[in-house]
């Protein structure tokens, strides 16, 4: 009865720990099997690992490992019970190496097993002889093994519980998810940490059903979230449901809220769930949603592009093959020179469509950039209204402009683009007035060290309705009246505001419908630099003829056409079929200028004009080279540029272009 009662007293003392029960406990066995040494072991795959042990000299410490072969407890797990020995030195493990190697003579243990595995053993030993081991003592062990696996069992069951809770608390933060519970016998509402965290309450807050619903924002939300928690009480009924909730800070987040009931006797007794923070993947849902509409915009935009272009390049280019089909059996010179107006004026259309197409693109790529240059400011719209003066002459439209801008006022900006804004907006004025008045006024003002630059063009035409203003810069945005289309691409208007945006300007419209439309630009310039002019065109075409000029195209039809306007400057020119070719010329022959096409098969122009000036075939003091491509974009002259090319001429080119290539060689050879 003693030792029940100290044993007893030992392991239900609160005041202890484990750790110090089990010190005690194994203390208590010394003395009551009056032996020197105790220890708790746990073994794993024949490793002997001492856990705790006491010593009389303290010689053995926790955590020292043995081969479980190399101790009595090998003998104890085979028996698998209780196993004692009072004389090891005459029994039957006089030779075990544990005897050999510390003469321990006596020793009492037993297996501790947690469920129906073994964790270890608890064993108490000492090199002197012992009185034989009675049953009680058999007893005693098997007690301290049995106390000793119930807590190892409690302990490691208490620890895994800890570790999924804080696996549950880590998987919960990681993914936003909080769990919840609401008992409806007591009405006690519970919330997880991350649940709190979502709500954004302090630790003190104490939650109940109704408050929890009135987090959800008023409207949809809080109405569908409360029918759920009704219908799941009443009919048990589960929900999932992406819900908005505002926050105890007021910050509005999407959650996806999961709810079950649990029935008793058919009656919910309590309700249960998750509560997710699902804001950034419903703002990537919305994302996606909005980038797919986008994508679907921009290819019905692409289907309508397509459609009008194949549509409108149909009437310049029935223009252009009408027009020399029927020049070939034509005699009276009179109406040769007729019909092959109409075919240029027909390419100039054709040429302006594509243009266009070809602007729109690059806006819709980010790819618009300006190519800003000094220059007279008032020249470009003189020169412009004097382009349209006769066009308005031939369509009876009385047309008056009011240009009053200083001869001597000289801007930096993109002056080919400032020219296309005021060009399409004349054209669309010409376009749609039938009759009366036209009036394009321009004029600048200083501002700081800025030009603000006022452009006003204004007709008496057909006007706009208010509905069609609304939609007036969009692409394709062209017709009015179906009955009345004038044609066109629709994109005019769209990239003149892209431009002038582009340009940090704005542009203004007043339209009455069937009375008249304003267009009000105003653009912010920089002042430009003075200019010398230098104009060595003095008698090109006698100084040409002694020039010799290589053309470098794949393109048979190119040849000719360049062939034919060199032919005006009484220049015979060479030909090269590809980069290869035009190599191969210029090591039998000197040229002083070279037409250099930029795509080509076999070796293209870059990389020819790269050879051509790396191994001094073609230095830059002799030979002018210049670029002639339909690749027109700022990086394409770049690229010309590093390759070796002197001047840069888009395709389709221009006569004076030609001419002003051949000037800039003629000069280059007069230096020689």
């Amino acid at each position: 009865m003693n030792f029940l009662r100290s044993f007893h007293d030992i392991v239900s003392d609160q005041s202890q720990s484990f750790d110090e029960k089990t010190h005690s406990l194994l203390k208590f066995g010394l003395d009551v099997f009056n032996l020197d040494i105790a220890i708790v072991s746990k073994i794993e795959q024949n490793i002997y690992t001492v856990l705790y042990v006491i010593t009389p000299d303290n010689s053995l410490a926790s955590g020292t490992t043995f081969d479980l072969e190399g101790t009595y407890c090998v003998h104890t797990l085979a028996a698998n019970a209780a196993l004692t020995f009072h004389k090891a030195s005459s029994s039957r493990i006089a030779n075990h190496p544990c005897y050999l190697n510390f003469q321990l003579e006596s020793y009492i243990g037993a297996p501790i097993k947690v469920g129906s595995n073994v964790f270890g053993t608890v064993n108490f030993s000492s090199p002197a002889v012992s009185t034989p081991f009675s049953q009680q003592a058999h007893d005693y062990v098997e007690l301290f093994a049995q106390w000793l696996g119930a807590e190892f069992a409690r302990k490691i069951t208490n620890e895994q519980l800890i570790k999924n809770n804080n696996t549950l608390l880590k998987l919960e933060a990681v993914a936003n998810i909080g769990t919840w519970e609401v008992d409806l016998l007591t009405d006690k509402v519970t919330w997880s940490e991350q649940t709190r965290r979502i709500y954004q309450v302090s630790d003190s807050y104490v939650p109940d059903l109704n408050a929890a619903t009135e987090f959800f924002k008023a409207g949809e939300s809080r109405e569908s979230i409360v029918n759920a928690v009704n219908s799941a009480i009443q009919s048990g009924e589960k929900w999932h449901l992406d819900l908005e909730l505002v926050t105890a800070n007021g910050q509005t987040l999407w959650v996806s809220t999961f709810g079950e009931a649990e029935l008793l006797n058919g009656r919910c007794v309590r309700l249960f769930g998750t509560l997710q923070d699902v804001t950034e993947s419903v703002m990537l849902r919305e994302e996606l949603k909005n980038k797919k509409a986008e994508a679907e915009r921009m290819l019905e935009d692409r289907s309508m592009l397509l459609a009008k272009i194949s549509h409108e390049l149909r009437t310049p280019l029935n223009g252009i093959t009408g027009m020399l089909t029927t020049l070939l059996g034509e005699r009276r010179e009179d109406k040769r020179v007729e019909k092959l107006k109409i075919a240029l004026r027909s390419a100039d259309i054709l040429l302006s469509i594509i243009n266009e197409v070809l602007d729109f693109s690059k806006i819709n790529h980010g790819e618009l950039k300006l190519e800003p240059n000094h220059f007279l400011l008032k020249t470009i719209f003189v020169d412009l209204a004097s382009l349209y003066i006769p066009l308005f002459r031939d369509s009876k439209v009385d047309f008056q402009t009011n240009i009053t801008i200083a001869d001597d006022c000289w801007a930096y900006c993109d002056n080919a683009r400032l020219s296309q804004i005021a060009s399409n907006l004349l054209s669309n004025a010409l376009k749609f007035t039938d009759e009366g008045l036209v009036k394009f006024n321009a004029d600048v003002n200083v501002v700081g060290d800025k030009l603000a630059l006022h452009l006003e063009v204004c007709d008496s035409g057909r006007g706009m309705t208010n509905s069609f203003l609304d939609s007036l810069f969009s692409p394709f945005t062209q017709e009015i009246d179906a009955k009345k289309s004038k044609g066109g691409t629709g994109l005019g208007l769209a990239i003149v505001k892209e431009l002038i945006d582009f340009m940090g300007g704005t542009i203004t419209v007043d339209s009455t419908f069937n009375q008249g439309t304003t267009f009000i630009v105003d653009i912010p310039l920089a002042v430009g630099a003075v200019q010398i002019e230098n104009n060595p065109r003095v008698n090109v075409v006698i100084a040409a003829t002694n020039l010799s000029v290589l053309v470098v195209d794949d393109n048979q039809i190119n040849r000719l056409v360049l062939d034919a306007s060199l032919e005006k400057l009484n220049i015979k020119a060479d030909f090269a079929v590809d980069g290869e070719d035009a190599i191969l010329k210029c090591k039998q022959k000197k040229y002083d200028l070279i037409f250099m096409d930029c795509v080509m098969p076999q070796l293209d122009g870059l990389e020819a004009t790269k050879i051509l000036r790396a191994q001094h075939i073609c230095p830059y003091a002799d030979t002018l080279i210049v670029a002639l491509t339909a690749n027109t974009s700022s990086t394409d002259k770049v690229a010309c540029k590093e390759a070796g090319m002197d001047m840069f001429i888009s395709k389709p080119f221009k006569l004076h272009s030609i001419e002003e290539a051949v000037v800039n060689a003629v000069g280059k050879s007069k230096t020689k």
